[in-house]
């Protein structure tokens, strides 16, 4: 019912004429190649990580979360989804929530601007062209940390 009742006031909110609403783009990444995480944390430092679209890290640092398909407009590989899209908003939203154990959607204090930023890529992203196979890696933690300056 929570996911239900969060899509329609997403849907709401994109269809609303109010000049708060912000234009924004989808931009579709390709499983398996390299893209670039970028987010900005509650220090209001700009992030960045890079790694491998459709990566599977398993559960946040936290034991929690399912980053099994990071990219992925969606909870991991089989959560609630509008097809398997895959785009930089929901990559960069993935990257900054498995980083940094966020929960709370738009109300995270480090990624609730990349949730937020990722919402028309999960409405839009299949009618967009960004609509793939899912992989099946296994877990594989990343190496490496985000840099925040």
């Amino acid at each position: 019912m929570f996911i239900r009742t969060t899509l329609f006031l997403a849907l709401a909110g994109l269809c609303s004429a109010s000049p708060a609403i912000e234009k924004r783009s989808v931009t579709c990444l390709t499983v398996g190649q390299q893209a670039t995480a970028q987010w900005t944390n509650s220090a209001g430092k700009s992030c960045r990580w890079t790694g491998a679209v459709g990566s599977n890290f398993g559960a946040n640092p936290s034991g929690s979360g399912d980053y099994s398909c990071n990219g992925r407009c969606g909870a991991g590989c089989t959560g609630t989804a509008v097809g398997n899209a895959y785009t930089q908003d929901c990559f960069s939203h993935d990257i900054c929530s498995y980083f940094n154990s966020a929960s709370g959607g738009s109300s995270d204090p480090n990624c609730g601007a990349a949730y937020n930023a990722a919402v028309d890529d999960t409405l839009l992203g299949v009618a967009n062209g960004c609509g793939q196979t899912n992989p099946s890696n296994s877990v594989q933690k990343p190496s490496s940390q985000p840099i925040c300056s």
